[in-house]
């Protein structure tokens, strides 16, 4: 594992872990970390040992977004460098669009701005009762306008339209209602609980299927349902010829625990 300035990479079994570790500052998501994240994500993502990756935050915050005393120095800048200065967090959302691994975001304590943005582009989201999802943005005359991409594909319209023209926040309760959280745990301990018990699920799927099936959800997700019918003939045959379906259903007959190969990438 490579050296870290402001998160910690480390391994429980198969479950890569990430944590935001500037607890004395809420885990911001500035230009540094967000690149640390991006080069974690990677580094996880291609090791074939790992099955699946947690995002988290050290200390009572998740992730506080993106750090105001950067941001007070957005006016010093040149266009060029302003333009360029969210381009890891910006790398990091596309990554998650094509990642071959599913990710948890387990937030351990208030999500703000970049911070809801982070748990928004993982694929599950498990939170502590009681924590704040926010994008207070407006509140210091910015927008949150890159989480856009992946917080409209998990908050219906108006009520993301709602907490980001406004900036007031909603707990994990109704974050739940919402559908952007898929378990609320009563304490850390069950949150972590929760993290292994997927961990485990994750475990026992064959990860080619998963690699290509969460692209081509992506894909199709986005697509009118008549053309995402269409594409999905066609998507479908890589799993029909793949060896994945073959060892599936073989042990399924002779009623063993399938023995599944690393995904292969291109």
């Amino acid at each position: 594992m490579a050296e870290w300035a402001s998160i910690l990479v480390d391994r429980d079994g198969s479950l890569g872990r990430i944590t935001l570790n500037r607890p004395e500052a809420r885990n911001p998501l500035d230009n540094d970390s967000a690149r640390e994240v991006h080069e974690a994500l990677l580094e996880l993502f291609a090791d074939d040992s790992v099955r699946s990756i947690v995002i988290t935050g050290a200390g009572e915050a998740f992730c506080a977004g993106g750090d105001l005393k950067q941001m007070a120095k957005f006016s010093e800048m040149t266009p060029a460098e302003a333009w360029s200065w969210p381009s890891h967090i910006v790398a990091a959302h596309k990554l998650m669009l094509t990642a071959d691994k599913p990710v948890i975001a387990a937030v351990n304590g208030p999500a703000s701005a970049g911070g809801m943005g982070l748990a928004g582009m993982c694929d599950i989201v498990i939170a502590v009762d009681g924590v704040k999802f926010a994008m207070p943005e407006v509140k210091v005359g910015l927008f949150p306008i890159i989480i856009v991409a992946h917080l409209a594909r998990s908050i219906p319209r108006k009520h993301l339209l709602e907490m980001m023209l406004t900036g007031e926040p909603i707990d994990a309760a109704e974050a739940w209602r919402l559908g952007f959280v898929n378990k609320i745990a009563a304490t850390q301990e069950e949150m972590w609980k929760l993290v292994g018990d997927f961990a485990r699920k994750f475990e026992k799927v064959a990860p080619t299927a998963i690699a290509l099936g969460r692209r081509a959800f992506t894909l199709l997700s986005d697509m009118p349902a008549s053309q995402a019918l269409d594409a999905a003939q066609f998507l479908n045959l890589p799993f029909f010829f793949g060896e994945d379906m073959k060892e599936g259903a073989t042990a399924f007959l002779e009623k063993r625990k399938p023995q599944w190969v690393p995904f292969r990438r291109g």
